[in-house]
């Protein structure tokens, strides 16, 4: 049975990431159990549910938080995370502090960063090297040890090839980033005034 995530794993990030990862408390109307009201508003059990689904990267971890009774108190918990963060949304609202430039400015950034880690989310969906994208990779790091002199004792490649396919994820996502970024470049250009153009920027 999978380990039942803990909520501090699922909120990870500020509250303002959890906030737009909840769509700021708007949701469509379901006919599930009302597990929390908060100032009028509520949060069902099935909007509970794909919030937890949508946070968490593994289907089967997320399952098992929401079914195994061992993860009552983190499911109790998280539900409480998550009405605490509509309440500030919604009190935010009531004191005009949502409409404070200051405010707005970093939930821009916040929505941004957000965007960004959906795309990358979206890309490396179901991504899974194959043995000869491990052997090419493996090739490339001995390789790149061997030029600094540090290829002696390296394990051979069955020896890790277990731990390969983390290693080559992190180096893919690296290439999406820089591909997504050029992307967004192509789709929505952006010119900079000379003076607030950095050192070696287009």
């Amino acid at each position: 049975m999978s380990k039942p995530i803990h909520p501090a794993a699922l909120l990870a990030g500020s509250a303002l990431t959890l906030v737009f990862a909840l769509g700021c408390g708007k949701s469509t109307p379901d006919a599930s159990r009302v597990i929390a009201n908060i100032g009028g508003s509520k949060l069902t059990e099935a909007e509970f549910q794909d919030i937890v689904k949508s946070l968490s990267p593994d289907p089967k971890e997320a399952q098992a938080f929401l079914t195994d009774a061992s993860a009552r108190n983190d499911r109790a918990q998280l539900a409480q995370r998550i009405a605490m963060s509509r309440a500030i949304t919604t009190y935010a609202a009531q004191t005009g502090l949502d409409k404070e430039p200051s405010v707005r400015r970093q939930l821009e950034q916040q929505q941004a960063n957000i965007y960004f880690q959906a795309l990358m989310k979206k890309r490396m969906a179901g991504m899974t090297p194959t043995d000869e994208q491990l052997q090419a990779f493996y090739k490339e790091r001995v390789a790149a040890l061997q030029a600094q002199g540090r290829a002696q004792g390296v394990p051979p490649f069955e020896t890790v090839k277990a731990q390969l396919p983390e290693l080559w994820k992190q180096q893919q996502m690296q290439t999406l980033s820089d591909q997504i970024q050029n992307e967004v470049k192509q789709k929505v250009p952006v010119t900079l005034a000379d003076d607030y153009r950095p050192a070696g920027a287009e």
